[in-house]
């Protein structure tokens, strides 16, 4: 409080202004010249790394492996998550036997490639031509 009652009592003195600072505009040669004039040189020392072989990501598409459905089903009924790869592997073998629908993000890339139904029906079904009741081939059926 007395600290208080003293500035009162006597202020301090009051700042002085300084000249208005005047910002001038620069030319593009200008700002040029001023990036170039700062411009440092950096050189690395560091010993280079090479990775080991097989560290790496894989390829997701070309990942093949077994999979015993059984028990990834038994794993998953029993409240367990499967590892990244029993789902890779899982995925890339169902690929193999049966049209497979991705939903989500996926299906948003998989739209952007603009594939027709002849990509999808592939060599096998490519002069398929049941139709169902509304007008969609059998063979896109899951």
């Amino acid at each position: 409080f007395l600290e208080f009652a003293e500035r009162v009592k006597n202020p301090p003195a009051p700042v002085v202004e300084g000249p208005a600072m005047k910002i001038e505009k620069s030319t593009a040669i200008q700002q040029q010249e001023f990036l170039r004039s700062i411009k440092c040189e950096v050189s690395c020392a560091a010993e280079h790394v090479t990775p080991e072989a097989g560290a790496g990501t894989p390829d997701v598409c070309r990942v093949a492996c077994e999979v015993d459905k059984k028990k990834l089903a038994e794993k998953i009924i029993a409240g367990g998550t499967p590892t990244p790869s029993e789902v890779l592997g899982y995925f890339n073998s169902e690929l193999k036997e049966r049209i497979c629908f991705l939903d989500g993000g996926m299906g948003t890339r998989i739209q952007a490639e603009r594939l027709e139904e002849a990509d999808y029906r592939g060599e096998r079904f490519k002069d398929f031509s049941m139709i169902d009741a509304n007008g969609v081939p059998v063979s896109l059926k899951g």
